[in-house]
């Protein structure tokens, strides 16, 4: 995996980090828009739903939060995972996923010490960020333990294989994807 933003000895980005970063925050840039496109068309559907219903009488539900607040909510579902500079944090990541850091380092192909040294170092954010996507599982479920549960688990919609395991084969983007049609309940 190429570091995005190491340093020249001047201390600025050479042109071709800067392609490379371009190019992938155009890419989690499209693919928001297709989830937020997703929660749009789930929102909907759920409108049309209840424009459906039979009055029958009884209270109405409180109404729903709007599209910006549930968005807050799945930016502070994960807020605990970053550190004050705004980077992911690979010691967080793991102590929420219940692995090692040495474990992490070795799927994200770094030496344990590297990791240790700099937990939240540039060169490790795109791979932590599809960690972050599973980590919004929070959303829906009651605790961090029942998460930890959830990754040990073999899942029948990913060949009865356990999220961690997916994890261990490089296979993030599929998992994180997959979490993603749990979260907005459209199918992959």
């Amino acid at each position: 995996m190429p570091t995005i933003l190491s340093k020249t000895e001047k201390g600025g980005l050479e042109f071709g980090e800067l392609a490379d970063l371009r190019d992938d925050l155009v890419q989690e840039k499209r693919r928001l828009e297709r989830l937020l496109a997703r929660v749009d068309n789930a929102l909907r559907q759920a409108e049309e739903t209840e424009s459906d219903v039979v009055d029958t009488g009884e209270k109405a539900p409180a109404p729903r939060p709007s599209p910006l607040d549930q968005w807050k909510n799945v930016v502070d579902a994960t807020k605990d995972l970053r550190v004050a500079n705004g980077n992911l944090s690979a010691e967080r990541v793991a102590k929420l996923f219940g692995i090692s850091l040495s474990q992490l380092a070795g799927w994200l192909g770094r030496s344990k010490q590297a990791v240790s040294k700099t937990p939240d170092a540039d060169s490790l954010q795109n791979a932590l960020g599809y960690f972050e996507r599973v980590a919004r599982l929070r959303l829906a479920m009651e605790s961090d333990a029942e998460i930890r549960k959830w990754l040990r688990m073999p899942h029948p919609d990913i060949d009865g294989k356990s999220p961690l395991e997916l994890m261990a084969n490089g296979q993030w983007q599929a998992l994180a994807d997959f979490v993603d049609d749990i979260l907005t309940g459209t199918p992959g």
